[in-house]
């Protein structure tokens, strides 16, 4: 049994979205997860020693620039001083702002940080943020996709400037595309090396409309971007296709010294904007199959921040089985599996798959 961090404050909630009309990225999201992580004794006065509630920091701007021009902060600042809780600011057409946003942003990133300074200082194993803003659709000079700053690569910045470590993998199952992350670490990073996967809907015909499959990288960073771009309706067996045969091989290869997570949970067959068949327990399956590769390579070493995941519902299930299986390998919450059409799953094994491992191929000897 793992000591796992829960990174969770009231400010992630005071991010403000709604305006005229509602919208998907809710304080909801966290406060319900809340609620049954309480209700699972994972959280809150009564939560099982496993389970550390932690309090997250504010990260500096002087850590945002790592990964962010100096405009897109003072951007942020404006937008967000212009702000009232009856009147939105607005980073894109669907990025607001309100009084409370750049705290909160502040926060999440910072969150990350302290869930890392937690692990590294051995108090915990692994961490879940529980956060917003999410951040996987932000890039050096844009906020946008509901994303201010972009959490997962600060974080993998923070390791690698600050914590000494050399190799940090990253596996972002949302059902967009992770490609703000993509973006700024189409290169590679100065300090280390970093080995990205991004598994999600077929880009397209939908959003992001990026990241698809022949995008690889480049320079230093070529083969090291890999992006599973399952067809809409794919659920646990095109997950588990996937996770055998590509992100499994990889990371072994790899060898990383920490996993982090882009955790999206708007994959599962509820969300109302995603079209996978994803189920409550294809999160904590596939942290399941993460967690050796973690145990050998990085001493356990695991770290997930929130990113999309917009059923009320089905998020703080399946984030629930998330916390719990990478602290004891168990599911606490299951409900009956998602009906995968058979041809998703051929197209999967005989189709995207061997496409992938093309395109790879030269930079890999497991694939």
């Amino acid at each position: 049994m793992k000591k796992i961090g829960i990174v969770y404050d009231d400010i992630f909630a005071e991010h403000h979205t709604q305006g005229w009309f509602s919208h998907p990225e809710c304080k909801e999201r966290v406060l319900h997860t809340i609620d049954v992580l309480k209700e699972h004794e994972m959280y809150g006065k009564d939560h099982a020693e496993n389970y550390v509630p932690i309090m997250p920091r504010d990260a500096t701007f002087e850590e945002l620039n790592w990964c962010h021009e100096q405009a897109l902060i003072e951007w942020v600042k404006d937008a967000v001083s212009k702000s009232s809780e009856k009147r939105l600011e607005h980073m894109d057409g669907d990025t607001p702002v309100s009084p409370q946003s750049l705290n909160a942003a502040l926060q999440a990133a910072g969150g990350n940080f302290e869930a890392i300074d937690k692990i590294m200082e051995g108090k915990i194993n692994r961490a879940f943020v529980l956060c917003r803003p999410p951040g996987h659709h932000a890039n050096k000079g844009r906020s946008r996709g509901f994303c201010l700053f972009n959490n997962i690569i600060l974080a993998t910045h923070y390791l690698t400037r600050k914590k000494g470590i050399k190799k940090v993998a990253i596996f972002d199952f949302d059902v967009h595309a992770g490609n703000g992350s993509e973006d700024l670490i189409w290169r590679g990073i100065p300090e280390g090396e970093v080995l990205f996967i991004s598994s999600h809907q077929d880009p397209r015909a939908f959003y992001p409309f990026e990241c698809h499959a022949d995008e690889i990288g480049d320079g230093a960073q070529k083969g090291k971007i890999v992006n599973i771009t399952y067809a809409p309706g794919s659920g646990d067996q095109c997950i588990n296709l996937a996770l055998d045969e590509i992100v499994s091989p990889l990371f072994r290869e790899f060898k990383p010294e920490f996993i982090l997570i882009s955790a999206g949970f708007d994959a599962h067959h509820t969300d109302p904007i995603g079209g996978l068949g994803f189920t409550d327990q294809s999160y904590g399956n596939m942290i399941n199959k993460l967690s050796p590769i973690a145990d050998e390579f990085a001493s356990g070493r695991m770290a997930a921040t929130l990113e999309g995941g917009y059923n009320i519902d089905s998020i703080a299930r399946s984030i629930s089985n998330v916390i719990s299986t990478m602290s004891t390998g168990k599911l606490i919450e299951d409900e009956d599996e998602f009906q995968e059409k058979s041809d998703r799953v051929e197209y999967t094994e005989n189709v995207l798959i061997p496409k992938i491992q093309g395109f790879i191929a030269p930079y890999w000897k497991s694939i």
